[in-house]
């Protein structure tokens, strides 16, 4: 059994080698990693180039973001059982024997998935980072992903039914993809760390709220209603549309955008008023208040937790 490992990298060079090497020093035997750099311009590609005889390939491409440069990766791979680690995150030692072994003791399984480690900038561990339950309906309607996705691993044959990422995607491109995999077998969660995943201030999670905004709007409007999405979830899309933009507002409301946050609040509470929750209402209630107020009060909070 193979195992086709992926690492998207985009101007992270500071963090690049700790994450390939935690992959090269995996004890599975049979591993194809690929490295694919999507036009760094601070020294990434250089980086790579350090360890390129023990890669099955490093690509360099000019840049066509993250989605693009994993699924162009993936398409040089023949592996069995598949996975992606950002150029920020690590796998943890033993994890892919680990994630191998599950899948291989029920072949009736599609996809595992574990927790992580959270780390800084200096790779100094954090907390913990529990992923939660295979609940595919609750994930829909609550637009929650409960996959820790550095540790996650799925198989070949699951990945030719529901991939590729799509690439209009940005930040929710891998929950598409659970989504798609849950109409094709079981998956498996397993409490046990098997990954660090760092937080930083150029990370998607911590940097650009605006595009991850948008792609609440995408995610919600142009994947939930399509028939990409598996049948048996479809009862629950309204519900995950009207929270996919009470989500989207709360982010908007933090880059003090806070037109469009009212619009995507007011839309929320007409498509599903039972998901106004105390943070929609409260949102809503704020972002009527002027601009220079919002930012007085945002920034108190900040000194205050300071």
């Amino acid at each position: 059994m193979k195992v086709s490992i992926v690492t998207p990298s985009y101007n992270q060079s500071q963090f690049l080698a700790e994450t390939i090497e935690s992959v090269l020093a995996q004890d599975f035997p049979q591993i194809e990693y690929i490295v694919v750099d999507d036009g760094s311009t601070d020294g990434s590609l250089e980086v790579a180039r350090r360890y390129e005889d023990r890669l099955h390939a490093l690509i360099a491409q000019e840049n066509a973001g993250q989605v693009a440069a994993i699924n162009r990766g993936f398409a040089r791979t023949s592996g069995d059982l598949m996975a992606y680690v950002n150029s920020d995150d690590t796998l943890l030692p033993g994890a892919v024997s680990e994630m191998v072994a599950e899948l291989a003791a029920d072949p009736a399984l599609v996809m595992v998935y574990g927790d992580a480690l959270y780390t800084d900038a200096d790779s100094a561990q954090t907390g913990y980072l529990t992923s939660r339950e295979w609940d595919p309906p609750t994930m829909v309607r609550r637009c929650d992903n409960h996959v820790v996705q550095p540790s996650s691993m799925w198989t070949r044959a699951a990945w030719e039914r529901a991939g590729p990422f799509d690439e209009r995607g940005y930040y929710f491109f891998d929950f598409e993809l659970y989504l798609r995999l849950s109409a094709l077998g079981p998956v498996k969660r397993l409490p046990r760390p098997w990954s660090t995943y760092r937080e930083h201030a150029a990370s998607k999670s911590a940097g650009d709220q605006l595009g991850k905004s948008r792609d609440y709007l995408r995610f919600a409007d142009e994947f939930l209603t399509s028939d990409r999405l598996p049948e048996e979830l479809r009862p629950y899309v309204r519900e995950g549309r009207a929270r996919a933009r009470v989500a989207a507002a709360n982010n908007l409301y933090g880059q003090l955008e806070l037109g469009p946050a009212r619009r995507w609040l007011w839309e929320a509470l007409v498509m599903h008023p039972r998901s106004a929750s105390r943070l929609s209402l409260s949102l809503t209630a704020k972002s009527l208040l002027p601009r220079s107020v919002v930012r007085r009060l945002r920034e108190r909070r900040h000194a205050h937790r300071g």
